[in-house]
């Protein structure tokens, strides 16, 4: 059970960074995240565990966090400002992929001790970044259409959890079969693609599920004030 009590505390630390940041930061807080987050999670799912049994990828969490942040930006800012956000993902993969590669062109001095490892590592990325860029403008676009639509029905402040939940779950569909298919076909057996497809969709499911509480700690901050917001 190691995995799991560990992948439980990982989400608590996660959301509460997340909410932190909007907390101190306001909306160019959410921003940063929704930047960072990116390419955290495009690191992070280089590493594939055992979670109840079954295989999944690490970085589930992150992204379901980063859906968060926009859910909250559109709410509250609207559906341009949750579009900014999703494009400067975009744009924060896009030159990560770029300087690391050009980090890895540099012949590496005899005394190097790090070539390998970046190279085990930001060799593989361009492939999961791009499957992740795809995947990510794509679910993106729809998690923001998706949550306007379901706004526009259900105006109420008290529907937050319906938006957050509706949207998520039609996007996260998308964009992980999106990412799983250009990510992982052809380099690992279908048997464990379709697998990791599963696992990943319900993983990022059950962290929307847990995670609108938060959400709503996140409006709750806001409407009483206590964000400290810029002109951004």
């Amino acid at each position: 059970m190691y995995n799991e009590w560990l992948g439980l505390g990982s989400f608590i630390v996660t959301f509460i960074l997340m909410v932190a940041m909007f907390r101190f930061f306001g909306k160019a807080g959410l921003y940063a995240w929704v930047a960072m987050g990116t390419i955290i999670a495009n690191i992070q799912v280089l590493k594939t565990i055992d979670i109840f049994t079954i295989s999944a990828t690490l970085g589930n969490v992150m992204f379901a966090s980063i859906y968060l942040a926009t859910d909250i930006l559109n709410d509250i800012y609207g559906r341009k400002v949750a579009k900014r956000a999703v494009w400067l993902g975009f744009s924060s993969t896009f030159i990560m992929i770029i300087i690391m590669q050009i980090s890895l062109a540099f012949q590496p001095s005899e005394a190097d001790m790090a070539q390998g490892a970046m190279k085990a590592i930001f060799d593989v990325v361009p492939r999961i970044a791009f499957a992740s860029i795809i995947a990510y403008i794509i679910g993106q676009h729809i998690d923001v259409l998706v949550f306007n639509m379901i706004k526009k029905v259900f105006r109420s402040d008290r529907t937050f959890i319906l938006r957050a939940y509706g949207s998520t779950a039609l996007s996260s569909i998308i964009d992980t079969a999106l990412f799983v298919a250009i990510a992982f076909y052809g380099s690992l057996p279908n048997g464990v693609v379709f697998e990791i497809f599963i696992t990943t969709y319900l993983l990022k499911l059950l962290s929307t599920v847990l995670n609108v509480p938060f959400g709503y700690w996140a409006k709750s901050l806001y409407r009483r004030n206590k964000i400290k917001d810029d002109t951004l």
